[in-house]
């Protein structure tokens, strides 16, 4: 008796989705559309901490166990290592960091060329030139 051949099924590939070639650059686009649906939104971004309070925080820590704190640490970003007492410290100090967070931050900035003189009309006239 002749055996049967056995046919393999092949399962298709996900199609690749589809890159125009029409000069605009769409991630720029989508990232712009990301960011202003969160300046509408607002930084609702809730803390991995469960407060913004230093005093509430530490009371809560205070009446943590050693696993519970290493709950936290682990949602904080914290390498839950250490004592109970290390491992405290290793969350105020992560606390303090994130509550002081990148808002505080105040950059100036200053022209590295003055537009009034005459190297900064130069300058200008070579980008309105491009």
């Amino acid at each position: 008796m002749p055996r049967k051949k056995t046919v393999k099924k092949t399962q298709k590939k996900q199609a690749k989705p589809i890159e125009f070639a029409d000069g605009k650059d769409h991630l720029k686009e989508e990232s712009a559309e990301a960011r202003n649906l969160e300046e509408i939104l607002g930084n609702n971004e809730p803390s991995p901490f469960g407060t913004s309070n230093a005093s509430e925080f530490e009371s809560n820590l205070d009446g943590m166990s050693i696993t519970e704190m290493q709950e936290l640490a682990v949602n904080a970003g914290v390498f839950p290592s250490g004592t109970k007492l290390t491992l405290k410290n290793k969350l105020t100090k992560a606390f303090k960091q994130h509550s002081l967070g990148s808002n505080n931050v105040v950059q100036v900035t200053k022209p590295i060329v003055d537009p009034d003189s005459e190297q900064g009309k130069a300058l200008l006239d070579l980008i309105k030139n491009q």
